[in-house]
């Protein structure tokens, strides 16, 4: 292995060159051919598929953001006098569950598929609920 940026030569688990002091990530491979993957490529010199490294990430956002909204809901409306009231808080929570339900729906891909269908529950219950809660406010 060799540093990509002086290229001296490095063991085969070093993390870090010993000449330049470089931070050397790990090598990225094709998931179909496993012909290492240049750096910061897309696709595959070899078999031209595209490359899944640079895909990490953002898929328990709509999970944080259903919490979120809950954390909003319990801790917003109240009753006074038997008439619901809403605060700001439950629009905050209505909002945050109409966003995270969009983001589960077209921002998870189909190759997480667990995932998505419990994003899209949850923050389809969570939306419900503001939903309810915010036109028995204003139907009352």
């Amino acid at each position: 292995m060799f540093c990509r940026k002086c290229g001296c030569n490095l063991p085969e688990h070093a993390t870090v060159c010993d000449s330049c002091n470089t931070r050397i990530k790990p090598p990225v491979f094709c998931h179909k051919c496993a012909t290492e993957l240049p750096a910061n490529s897309t696709r595959c010199t070899n078999c031209n598929a595209k490359s899944r490294a640079h895909k990490r990430g953002k898929h328990w956002l709509p999970l944080l953001m259903t919490f979120i909204a809950f954390v909003f809901f319990v801790f917003g409306g109240t009753y006074q006098h038997g008439i619901p009231y809403a605060t700001v808080a439950d629009y905050l929570a209505l909002i945050i569950a109409v966003a995270a339900f969009l983001i589960s729906i077209f921002v998870i891909p189909r190759t997480r598929l667990a995932l998505k269908i419990v994003s899209i529950l949850f923050s389809g219950i969570m939306l419900f609920f503001s939903v309810v809660w915010i036109l028995e406010v204003l139907l009352s």
